[in-house]
């Protein structure tokens, strides 16, 4: 079952499409470990825009009418804050590096701005929107999961999934400022990421494994249709 989670299918092609672009692009030379990294950051930006579209895809059949316009800006705001506090983080660790490009992690404006420049960015943020495109398509329009869930609960989709990468990219960042193999800890992180990917995927495609995980947690209290429904949101 577990290789099965990686056999390429419409699901989780833009898992792979992210992968085998990232890993060209680092191959032929075209982009730096730095841009690799704060790619996945400017990423997170990208998935909360993507978020914002399936909240009002859904909220056109659940009901939540005049709502949808609270909580857009709500969702917006609290998303901005959580991504604003990791990119300072983020910025703080780069910055200790003495190559940094980073002078003050506080001035979100004008680093993000200076990440947009960095080498390759041209060719990863094309990638990285591309593949949510794709994720848009096959893993929430077609299977015309805004049926499924209310725009409230779509608000709390990326959460779980961006914790996840964004631990990763702060660990990688440790492995590219003080160490001289930047370009393996950038594999390691393209790798490691896509991994996570793979297995949300499979979970809320792969009805025999979200029943065996389901089975696992279900502890008598809470229902097994609302652990399944739980772990449909997180994977997202």
């Amino acid at each position: 079952m577990l290789a099965s989670v990686f056999i390429p299918n419409r699901y989780n092609s833009y898992v792979w499409v992210n992968v085998l672009g990232l890993i060209l692009l680092l191959y032929f030379g075209k982009v730096e470990p730095y841009t690799v990294l704060f790619g996945y950051f400017l990423e997170t930006i990208i998935i909360g825009m993507f978020n914002i579209v399936k909240m009002l895809m859904a909220s056109k059949h659940d009901g939540s009418g005049k709502s949808i316009w609270f909580l857009v800006p709500f969702f917006i705001f609290h998303y901005g804050m959580f991504v604003a506090v990791q990119s300072i983080f983020a910025f703080v660790i780069i910055g200790i590096s003495r190559t940094s490009f980073i002078s003050e992690p506080f001035n979100l404006i004008e680093n993000y701005t200076t990440i947009l420049a960095l080498e390759g960015m041209e060719y990863v943020l094309p990638l990285l929107i591309g593949t949510q495109v794709l994720k848009l398509i096959f893993d929430y329009i077609l299977p015309e999961k805004y049926l499924e869930f209310t725009a409230s609960e779509i608000m709390t989709m990326p959460y779980v999934r961006i914790f996840i990468q964004q631990f990763t990219v702060i660990l990688a960042m440790f492995f590219i400022i003080f160490s001289n193999a930047s370009v393996i800890a950038a594999i390691l992180l393209i790798f490691f990421r896509a991994v996570v990917d793979f297995f949300m995927v499979a979970i809320r495609d792969n009805e025999q494994l979200l029943s065996k995980i389901v089975d696992k947690l279900y502890d008598g209290k809470t229902t097994k249709e609302k652990l399944r429904k739980q772990l449909l949101l997180f994977s997202e």
